[in-house]
C-alpha cells in the first residue's frame, strides 16, 4: 500500500522525522532516519496527505484530539499520529498540546519507534511531579530504554517511577528487577521480586515473582532463602496443577538442605491434593523407597493406578485393604482394585471383586458404583445382552439414583450394538419419559428424534420431542420445541407446529432455536437502540435499582458508599492501561470479579467503572456473573441486555459491515463468541485478537487485501481484528451462497468442512445442515452465534 506513490511505513516515519524536527524548535535531534525499504499495514481508513499547496486550516485543537483519541481507541496509530501533529503544529500552546505530545509519543512507542517515542516523552518524565502526565511518561520513558537495552538507564528509571509510590510500584518493580538480571544484579532483583511476590497484586503476578525470586537466590547460593519462599508461595497457590509442581520443587529443594521431614510431609501433599499428575508418581516412588510409613496405601493405590501400573496398584490396594475400619472406605477400595484387575485385562478377576464390593455395602455411594461397574465390565467382557438387560434392571432397583439415567442411556447403546432397533427406541423413550430433564435423555432423545425425522418418520420423532418440550427447560425444551414443529409443519399440522415454535420462542431467549423460531413465525426482530448509543447515567441508575429489588439488597450501598474507583485492582487496572500493558490491566479487572464475585452492588459498579473506560470485555464479564446472581423471576433491564451484548467501536464495525455486505449485529455477535470482545485475547491454538484469526489466515487475508509489512500483533488491534473478521466472514458467506449458518461453519471448522457437510456449496435447509455438523465445537458455535445475532436484533436498529 502506498500514499502518494509512499510505502506506507515510510510515510510514518517521514511524519515522525519531521515532527521531531518541528518539535524541536528547529535544531536537529536524534532520530531514525526515513526507512524507504520498508512498508507497512494499513490499520484504519488511509487518511489523505497533506498537500504541498493549498493546505486548509486545520479543524480546532478539541476536534482533532477527539478525533485522534477515538483513532487510538481502535489501534489506528497513523491516523490518530497525524491528527496530533496538525494540532501541535497549528496549535502549540493551546491546552490540548501537552496531551497531544504524550498521545503521539505513545502511538509511536505502540508501533515500535521507541528511540522517537523516547524524545518525546522526556519532557514529561523530566517534568514537575504534579503534572498527570509526569507519572506515565516515566514509566513509558523506562520501557523505551529497556527496549533499547540500556539497562542501567531503565533501572534509574524504574527506581524514579518507584519512589512515586503510585498503584503501580509493584509492576516498576518487576520490570527493574528484569532489568538487575541483565546486568548482572542478581542479589538486587531477588530482592526485588521479593517485595512484589508479598504484595496484594495479582495472583499470577504474585506466583512469577516468588519463582524468579527463589531461581536468583539458589543462583545466589542461599538455598535456605529459597525454601522460605517457597512455603510462602504455597500458603497462596491454588490451582492444582501448578500448586504439585511448586510442592514438587519445594521438596526437592528440602531434600537437597537435608529436610528430609519437611520434603516427605510435601511429597504426601502433593499426592493427596493432585493424584493425577506426574510429580504424584515421583513423590510415590520416593516416599515407597525411603520406606515412609506415613504414606497412605491407599493413596499410593490411586497414583499407581492411574499411572497405569497395575501389579504395583493392587499390591498397595491389598495393604490398604488390610487397614480399613470403615466399611464405606472398604467398599471402595475394593471396587478400585476391581476396576485395577479391569484395566489389566483380567476379567473374571475383577467381575468377582466387583461384584463382592457391590454386595459389601449395597446402597452405598461406593457399592452403587461397584455395581455400575459389574456390568459395564460384564459388556466389555462380551456378555452384552446380559449388561444390556442388567443396566435396566439398576434403573429399576434404584430409580432416584442420579446415576439411572446414564444406565438407561448404556442400556441403549447395547441394544444399539446388538442390533435391536425397536428396543433401542423403547429405552431410550423410557429414558426420556422417566428422567426428562437429565443430560442423557436431552442428548439421547434429541439423537434418536433426529435420525427418525432423517428417515422420514415424522411421527414418532415428534412423539420423542415432545416429551422434551413439555418437561424439559431452557435449550433442551427451546431445540425439542422447535424439532417437534418442524415435524408437524412435514405432518401439515400448521396449528400445532405454529404453538411449538412459540414454545421454543419463550424458552431460551438467546438460542438458535429461538432466532430460528422467529423466523418460522415470520416475527421481525428490530430493536430500538442505535448501536452507537451510549450508557448514560440514567440506566446505570436503572441497574443500581434492579438489584436493590432482589431480595436483602434493598439497602444496597451506593457508588459513593463502595468507593471502588479508589480499590486497589481497580486504579492498577486503569493505570496500567495508561502505561501501555492491557494484558496486565485485563488481569487486574478480573481479580477483581473475582473477589466480588458473590457482591451485587459491587459487581453492577464494576460493570459500570469498566464501560467507561471502553473494556467491554470487563463490563460483560461482570454482568454476566450479575446475571447468574439474579433471582429467576427479576426480569432483566435492558441495561443488563446492552451490557452482555455490548456494541463496542460502533463507528468501526458499522463501516466495515457496510464494506463487506455485513449486518453489522451478525458481525458482532461474531466477535462475541470469538472473544467476548477482548482485544487481546489469545486462544490455546494461537488464535489473536477480537475476531480470534489464526496467524496464519491472518497472513493470507493481509495477501489478499494488498496490505504489506503486516505482523501478527496487529491482530490485536482493533481495526485490523474487526477489517480481518468481517472480510473473511463475508468471504466465507460467499463461498457458501450467502448462508449465514454455512459460512459461520466455514468461520469456524473450514471451508472444505462446511462444503462437506452441505454437499456443495448450497444449503437448502439450514437446520438439517447444523444438525448434521459433525465437528462439536463448530456446530456449537454456529447455534451460538445465530442465537446471539437474534439477541442483537431484538436489542439494537439495523444502521
Amino acid at each position: 500500500m502506498t500514499i502518494h506513490g509512499m510505502p506506507y511505513r515510510t510515510a510514518w516515519v517521514l511524519l515522525v522525522w519531521f515532527l521531531l524536527l518541528a518539535l524541536s524548535g528547529c535544531e536537529v535531534v536524534s532520530a531514525p532516519p526515513p526507512d524507504t525499504t520498508t512498508t507497512s499495514v494499513v490499520l484504519g481508513v488511509t487518511p489523505s496527505p497533506p498537500s504541498p499547496t493549498d493546505v486548509p486550516a486545520p479543524p480546532p485543537a478539541p476536534v482533532l484530539l477527539s478525533r485522534a483519541l477515538a483513532a487510538r481507541q481502535i489501534g489506528a496509530d497513523l491516523d490518530a499520529a497525524q491528527d496530533l501533529s496538525a494540532l501541535l503544529n497549528a496549535y502549540p500552546n493551546d491546552p490540548e498540546a501537552p496531551q497531544a505530545r504524550f498521545f503521539l509519543a505513545e502511538s509511536m512507542a505502540r508501533r515500535g519507534l521507541w528511540s522517537a517515542a523516547a524524545q518525546l516523552f522526556r519532557p514529561f518524565a523530566d517534568g514537575p511531579t504534579d503534572d498527570p502526565l509526569h507519572a506515565p511518561a516515566l514509566f513509558w520513558l523506562a520501557r523505551c530504554t529497556e527496549e533499547a537495552g540500556d539497562h542501567a538507564t531503565a533501572v534509574d528509571l524504574y527506581q524514579r517511577y518507584r519512589d512515586l509510590a503510585t498503584p503501580l510500584e509493584p509492576y516498576a518493580a518487576m520490570r527493574q528487577a528484569a532489568q538487575l538480571v541483565a546486568l548482572g544484579r542478581q542479589a538486587d532483583a531477588a530482592a526485588a521480586y521479593t517485595h512484589v511476590a508479598r504484595l496484594d497484586i495479582v495472583r499470577g503476578e504474585r506466583a512469577g515473582s516468588y519463582e524468579r525470586a527463589i531461581e536468583l537466590h539458589i543462583q545466589l547460593g542461599d538455598p535456605a532463602v529459597a525454601l522460605d519462599l517457597y512455603t510462602e508461595l504455597l500458603d497462596f497457590a491454588q490451582t492444582p496443577t501448578y500448586r504439585a509442581r511448586i510442592l514438587f520443587d519445594a521438596a526437592s529443594l528440602a531434600q537437597q538442605l537435608g529436610q528430609a521431614e519437611q520434603a516427605a510431609a510435601w511429597l504426601r501433599q502433593l499426592i493427596a491434593d493432585a493424584p493425577a499428575t506426574s510429580q504424584a508418581q515421583i513423590a510415590v516412588d520416593q516416599l515407597l523407597a525411603a520406606g515412609d510409613t506415613a504414606l497412605s496405601p491407599a493413596a499410593a493405590a490411586q497414583v499407581l493406578m492411574q499411572a497405569e501400573r497395575w501389579p504395583e496398584a493392587l499390591t498397595q490396594f491389598d495393604l490398604a485393604l488390610a487397614q480399613a475400619a470403615d466399611l464405606e472406605v472398604a467398599t471402595e477400595l475394593r471396587r478400585l482394585r476391581g476396576m485395577t484387575l479391569r484395566f489389566q485385562g483380567d476379567f473374571p478377576a475383577a467381575l468377582a471383586a466387583l461384584s463382592e464390593a457391590g454386595a459389601m455395602s449395597p446402597n452405598s455411594e461406593a457399592g452403587r458404583q461397584a455395581q455400575l461397574d459389574w456390568i459395564q465390565t460384564l459388556g466389555q467382557s462380551g456378555e452384552v445382552e446380559r449388561a444390556s438387560v442388567a443396566y435396566q434392571e439398576y434403573a429399576a432397583n434404584y430409580p432416584d439414583d442420579p446415576r439411572a439415567p446414564d444406565a438407561l442411556d448404556r442400556a441403549a447403546q447395547l441394544r444399539e450394538r446388538l442390533g435391536d432397533r425397536e428396543g433401542t427406541l423403547a429405552i431410550q423413550r423410557s429414558l426420556g419419559e422417566r428422567y426428562p430433564q437429565s443430560s442423557q435423555a436431552a442428548s439421547v432423545l434429541h439423537r434418536a428424534a433426529m435420525a427418525l425425522f432423517r428417515s422420514g418418520d415424522y411421527a414418532q420423532a415428534r412423539a420423542f420431542w415432545q416429551i422434551l418440550a413439555e418437561q424439559a427447560r431452557g435449550e433442551v425444551q427451546a431445540q425439542a420445541a422447535f424439532w417437534a414443529a418442524r415435524s408437524a409443519v412435514a405432518q401439515s399440522d400448521p396449528a400445532a407446529a405454529s404453538a411449538l415454535f412459540r414454545v421454543a420462542l419463550d424458552a431460551a431467549p438467546s438460542s438458535y432455536y429461538t432466532a430460528r423460531a422467529s423466523e418460522e413465525l415470520g416475527l421481525e426482530l428490530q430493536g430500538s437502540v442505535p448501536l452507537d448509543a451510549p450508557l448514560n447515567e440514567s440506566d446505570w441508575a436503572t441497574l443500581r435499582a434492579w438489584v436493590r429489588s432482589w431480595p436483602d439488597q434493598a439497602a444496597a450501598p451506593t457508588p459513593e458508599e463502595l468507593g471502588l474507583e479508589a480499590d486497589g485492582s481497580v486504579r492498577r487496572a486503569t493505570l496500567l492501561v495508561e502505561v501501555g500493558l492491557g494484558t496486565e490491566a485485563r488481569n487486574e479487572w478480573l481479580a477483581a470479579i473475582e473477589r466480588w464475585t458473590d457482591d451485587p452492588p459491587r459487581l453492577a459498579e464494576l460493570a459500570r467503572l469498566a464501560h467507561s473506560q471502553g473494556s467491554a470485555y470487563v463490563a460483560l464479564r461482570s454482568a454476566a456473573r450479575l446475571a447468574r446472581l439474579a433471582p429467576s423471576d427479576s426480569p432483566q433491564p435492558l441495561v443488563l441486555e446492552r451490557l452482555l451484548y455490548p456494541a463496542p467501536y460502533p463507528a468501526l464495525l458499522i463501516q466495515q459491515s457496510a464494506e463487506r455486505g455485513l449486518d453489522p449485529r451478525l458481525l458482532y455477535a461474531l466477535l462475541r463468541q470469538e472473544s467476548l470482545f477482548d482485544p487481546l485475547a489469545t486462544s490455546w491454538v494461537g488464535a489473536r485478537g477480537m475476531a480470534q484469526v489464526m496467524p496464519a489466515t491472518g497472513e493470507g487475508i493481509a495477501h489478499n487485501l494488498g496490505l504489506a509489512d503486516f505482523t501478527l500483533d496487529d491482530l490485536y488491534r482493533p481495526v485490523v481484528s474487526v477489517n480481518f473478521g468481517a472480510y473473511y466472514l463475508s468471504a466465507r458467506m460467499a463461498d457458501m451462497q450467502g448462508s449465514i449458518q454455512g459460512g459461520l461453519a466455514s468461520y469456524n471448522g473450514g471451508l472444505g468442512n462446511a462444503q462437506r457437510w452441505a454437499g456443495g456449496s448450497f444449503i437448502s435447509d439450514p437446520d438439517l445442515f447444523t444438525e448434521g455438523v459433525d465437528f462439536a465445537e463448530t456446530r456449537g458455535y454456529i447455534k451460538a452465534v445465530y442465537g446471539f445475532y437474534a439477541v442483537y436484533q431484538r436489542i439494537y436498529t439495523q444502521p
